[in-house]
């Protein structure tokens, strides 16, 4: 069972337990094959988080994310408080990365992707 731990999130922690899981199975169980396979679990969740961390948003995308509003965000585009990924001096639209973009107190965090999503996602790739 995966817990929220307070320097972790949920998902990075529940990564933690399976890698516990695989050295458990090695050590105590001599199961290679389980281990291998919690490994690569692991190692495919992790690239996922990097994957989606790194997407970039436009202004309104950002905003339905994040549940600020896009004048909100390019305000703090413009103030530094959020990185602008447009190449330097280009006036085409605002990009957030995904993984500096800010969360709206008041909103409740929905994942893009829930858990059944990304692991049918990742059984299409294995």
């Amino acid at each position: 069972m995966c817990l929220l731990v307070s320097k972790q999130s949920a998902v990075q922690q529940c990564v933690a337990e399976l890698r516990a899981k695989a050295t458990e199975f090695r050590d105590v169980f001599g199961d290679e094959g389980r281990a291998h396979a919690l490994e690569w679990a692991a190692r495919m969740v992790e690239q996922a988080l990097r994957s989606e961390s790194d997407e970039l948003l436009t202004l309104p995308e950002a905003s339905e994310i994040s549940g600020y509003h896009p004048d909100s965000l390019a305000r703090m585009v413009r103030d530094g408080q959020i990185p602008d990924l447009r190449p330097r001096g280009s006036k085409s639209m605002i990009r957030i990365r995904r993984g500096d973009l800010p969360v709206k107190p008041s909103k409740p965090h929905t994942p893009s992707a829930d858990v059944r999503e990304l692991a049918s996602r990742l059984l299409k790739r294995g």
